[in-house]
């Protein structure tokens, strides 16, 4: 690896068993790809305050942050990211796309196609799917 990884929260966010993904807006960095909202842990912040945070900015919901998932270290080459994976529920509400993302999509987890996902979220589906079974 590279670099010192940046540190990165997902949410794997679930609703009546449908799980959310996001794609990144054309405009951002790896656009195109589809991934689990979330972002950068800020300094002194905790895993589960940063996804709350982030979560209300990039698609203006709140959220309850549940069980860690999964971790996983991923190198692109230009950075490196540590992504933590944590389990989400909300209560419906508006989601509001932002610069970050241009599409969203609920679905079966085990729908979810692994090459339009960003590779660094992969395993915390991975993780996800061995955790249902």
């Amino acid at each position: 690896m590279s670099a010192k990884p940046i540190e990165v929260v997902a949410a794997l966010l679930m609703h009546q068993d449908q799980l959310l993904i996001a794609r990144r807006h054309p405009d951002r960095d790896q656009s195109g790809w589809w991934e689990f909202p979330g972002g950068k842990i800020e300094q002194g912040e905790s895993h589960q305050h940063a996804l709350e945070r982030e979560l209300e900015e990039e698609l203006g919901i709140e959220v309850s942050v549940q069980a860690h998932i999964a971790t996983h270290t991923h190198d692109y080459g230009d950075k490196v990211v540590r992504l933590y994976g944590y389990c989400c529920y909300w209560t419906p509400q508006n989601i509001t796309l932002t610069d970050s993302h241009d599409a969203i999509q609920w679905c079966q987890p085990e729908q979810v196609a692994m090459d339009g996902l960003a590779p660094a979220d992969r395993p915390l589906l991975q993780a996800l799917l061995n955790a249902r079974v």
